[in-house]
């Protein structure tokens, strides 16, 4: 039987990391935009260009009650 008539499976396309309880609640782990030196505060965007949508502070935190992850920036750069 062919497989051309199955489904793809639709994934994500932003990866989050599972973050234990916790450690979360432990450890001061810098994950969202506003702790990054890229971040303009002024007008919510990040200076490389990036979307910011998604590692804004109450996007994440939001994100972890749901699901237990986080989407991390992997650019993140703190002074």
């Amino acid at each position: 039987m062919a497989r051309n008539n199955q489904q793809k499976h639709i994934r994500p396309s932003m990866k989050k990391d599972p973050i234990h309880p916790k450690d979360f609640l432990k450890y001061n782990i810098p994950f969202a935009c506003e702790d990054c030196s890229h971040f303009a505060s002024k007008n919510s965007t990040c200076t490389l260009g990036f979307n910011t949508e998604n590692h804004l502070r109450k996007n994440a935190v939001a994100s972890y009650e749901l699901t237990g992850k986080i989407a991390q920036c992997r650019f993140l750069e703190i002074d």
